[in-house]
């Protein structure tokens, strides 16, 4: 027998060597998933930083060192706030608070300071790493948007200066169009008086001559004829010039109110005349007083216009209500108009019928256009040559007033 037994190696288990090999396996998947996981955050090429509770910088990307231009060795161990400019210490600080707070992914911007003193505007997009509850690193990860914020503040500037070319050319442009419009109302006003003695003088002329001869009768009611014409277009410019400078003064308008005193103005032109004026029920309206009267006016004096020729003349007021605005109407069976010429209608001086057949100045449907306008409403005219027509205007529940 020997002095001492030889140890013998007891075999384990079967079971706890398969355990074993188990554990072994996955602790070689944990640090292969691990050598991954830090290969992707050194090689990715959005720069990233990992820093701890204090704020100092445990690990830091290629694409890290390469946007504060420094070496790993000077970034780690280092508080991040050395590497920011002073203004941005407090952001800083506020930023990785409020991610330890809700423990929520958290944005915020700072100002980089490179060695040589230049800034880069940064936006930092940080989380914090838990294991358990625990906390474990922040990780930040750094875009640089200074190219992106001097591109947009050069687009402001930009903006800026535009906005300011276009209101000073628009100051001029009002200049302007206020001394037109002064011009225009003098010129008007200082062309009656004298229209007036030549109307007058004409008067005293025929007055003298008597019954004179065709030869001199003819010329002489031509010459009447073309101061009167003066006279109606001279009245037609001065009632739109009014209406382009006239002072609003919106308040509820009963429109079956508007349109009987209309009418009664109209009765002079409809003496020996069979007109049958109808209308439906009309709202009230947020608006002008003057600027509803002249729109129906010059809608009803077009109507009885182009109806002359009719033995009986036929015209009718109509409403339409839609969600946001009323639509009225004039429609009359007179002459008409074809619609591929609408778009003349509402142009100053845009006639579609001669002078010579229809008396007018070419001015009373573009103050309609212009009246409306003014309160944010619309006009438009549907027509068929010989059947008569209808016009329009949109007049809207709220009124929002244009210049």
């Amino acid at each position: 027998m020997h002095d001492h037994l030889e140890e013998e190696s007891i075999p384990l288990p079967v079971e706890f060597q398969e355990r074993m090999q188990a554990l072994e396996s996955q602790v070689r998947d944990l640090q292969l998933s691990k050598q991954r996981s830090v290969t992707l955050f050194h090689e990715a090429p959005t720069p990233a930083l990992l820093l701890n509770a204090a704020g100092r910088v445990e690990d830091a990307n290629a694409a890290a060192c390469g946007l504060f231009g420094r070496t790993p060795e000077v970034l780690l161990g280092k508080r991040l706030d050395q590497f920011l400019s002073p203004t941005s210490h407090g952001a800083l600080d506020v930023l990785l608070k409020q991610v330890s707070r809700t423990s929520l992914k958290q944005r915020g911007e700072v100002q980089l300071l490179h060695s040589d003193g230049a800034l880069s505007d940064l936006l930092l997009d940080v989380v914090s790493s838990q294991q358990d509850g625990k906390f474990l690193y922040f990780h930040m990860g750094l875009t640089d948007v200074t190219s992106y914020k001097q591109a947009h503040q050069t687009l402001l500037d930009g903006h800026a200066t535009l906005a300011q070319q276009i209101e000073g050319q628009a100051s001029i442009v009002r200049a302007l169009n206020q001394e037109l419009e002064q011009t225009s109302s003098t010129f008007i006003q200082q062309l009656h008086l004298p229209v007036a003695r030549a109307m007058n003088l004409l008067g005293q002329l025929r007055h003298v001559l008597g019954e004179p001869a065709d030869e001199i009768s003819h010329p002489l009611l031509k010459t009447e004829q073309a101061v009167q014409q003066v006279t109606a277009l001279m009245a037609s410019m001065d009632r739109y010039m009014q209406m382009r400078s006239m002072r609003v003064h919106l308040r509820p308008i009963d429109l079956n109110r508007v349109l009987r005193e209309v009418v009664k103005n109209a009765q002079p032109v409809m003496v020996d005349r069979n007109v049958q004026l109808s209308q439906d029920t009309l709202p009230t309206v947020q608006g002008d007083s003057q600027a509803l009267y002249v729109i129906l006016d010059e809608y009803v004096a077009n109507a009885l216009k182009f109806t002359k020729e009719r033995e009986l003349a036929r015209i009718r007021v109509l409403v339409r209500e839609m969600a946001s605005e009323y639509h009225i109407g004039v429609e009359d069976n007179g002459t008409g108009f074809n619609m591929r010429q609408k778009d003349k209608l509402f142009r100053l001086f845009g006639r579609l019928h001669s002078s010579k057949e229809y008396e007018g100045t070419g001015v009373g449907l573009v103050t309609v256009r212009r009246s409306c306008e003014r309160f944010g409403g619309r006009v438009w005219a549907e027509g068929k040559t010989g059947q008569g027509a209808t016009f329009w205007f949109a007049w809207p529940k709220t009124v929002v007033l244009a210049g």
